[in-house]
């Protein structure tokens, strides 16, 4: 056993970390590739345009849909993106505490000289780190697919979308892996911070055409990660705020409770 348990968390998720940084090169590869057919078809934004309003909250906004950024925004950063990302991050952070203790490993991890916080903060560090690299594999596919196509692309406005990605990314991990650390069931942490990335995305998306129910949106992470359409406008610091301190809350209440609880044997 690695005597640095960050480097060996990442050892393990060494596979998962390639094939998931494989694929995001692939989606942005995809996408960037796939764009000018878009771009060129005639009357595609007037044909978008007459869409039923619930159709227009998935696609985004229809009058920017057929330029690159917007493309990008609607294919990438609100559906694709975020999916990837999400199932990553929250597989990672429910296996983190919770998977080793349901496997009987966290109790070696533990007999060596190095503090409950410790490993948890580790286990977070290697997470974070598999998110950084999938969020450069994403920067490689878009940029390189997009130099391929014979198009211009935001360097800013990319680079500003892939970061509020990963950080959506860092807060459904850490959720998982809060309440994994919190009740050392993995099936709990996972499906719980699923349900937040799902129903979360269904509100920011849906709720948007209903006006009565638009103020639920605000209880979405969804809400605070690409409402601004990023790529289009850049971070909104107040929302970047909002998830900076989720992720923060879910750190806090990790080593809280982690540091308290009875394990499993």
């Amino acid at each position: 056993m690695l005597s640095n348990i960050y480097l060996k968390s990442l050892r393990d998720s060494k596979r998962s970390i390639f094939f998931y940084s494989l694929g995001s090169i692939a989606l942005g590869m995809y996408v960037t590739l796939f764009y000018p057919t878009i771009r060129d078809a005639t009357g595609f934004a007037d044909f978008l345009e007459q869409l039923p309003d619930a159709i227009q909250a998935l696609i985004g906004d229809v009058e920017t849909y057929t330029t690159a950024e917007g493309f990008l925004n609607a294919e990438v950063f609100s559906f694709m993106g975020p999916m990837v990302f999400g199932i990553f991050a929250i597989t990672a952070g429910m296996g983190a505490i919770a998977g080793e203790e349901e496997s009987h490993t966290l109790d070696q991890l533990l007999a060596n000289p190095v503090s409950r916080m410790s490993v948890l903060l580790q286990k977070i560090g290697a997470m974070l780190t598999g998110l950084l690299g999938i969020s450069v594999a994403l920067w490689v596919g878009l940029v390189g697919g997009s130099k391929i196509a014979g198009f211009d692309l935001s360097v800013s406005g990319t680079a500003q979308a892939i970061l509020s990605l990963y950080v959506l990314g860092a807060v459904l991990g850490l959720i998982a892996l809060s309440l994994g650390a919190s009740t050392g069931r993995k099936s709990l942490a996972g499906g719980i911070a699923a349900a937040v990335g799902v129903v979360g995305f269904l509100l920011d998306t849906f709720l948007s055409v209903v006006e009565l129910l638009e103020p639920a949106r605000f209880i979405s992470v969804f809400y605070y990660f690409n409402n601004n359409d990023v790529i289009l406008n850049g971070i909104n610091p107040v929302h970047f705020l909002v998830l900076i301190a989720t992720a923060a809350v879910a750190i806090l209440v990790a080593i809280w409770k982690f540091e308290r609880r009875d394990l499993a044997n």
